[in-house]
């Protein structure tokens, strides 16, 4: 199995945690359930939906962030 990086408001993972915690599951067991689960009204899953773009980015493993120096003034 291969992991990701997701990036979520304090809310919503208080709000996992403590739905992971009264079901006696991990946060990662429930985000793994939505993900796979079919939104109402739509056809597939997210993964569906969205596997065509898995790995369509390459590059490096460097930090996504503007390297700054490069947008200088000159």
């Amino acid at each position: 199995m291969k992991g990701i990086t997701v990036k979520l408001p304090e809310a919503t993972l208080r709000r996992l945690k403590a739905e992971a915690r009264a079901a006696g599951r991990t946060v990662a067991s429930l985000v793994r359930e939505r993900v796979e689960t079919p939104v109402a009204g739509t056809p597939g899953s997210v993964w569906a939906k969205s596997s065509d773009l898995a790995g369509s980015v390459a590059g490096s493993r460097r930090s996504a962030t503007n390297d700054r120096r490069r947008f200088r003034r000159r």
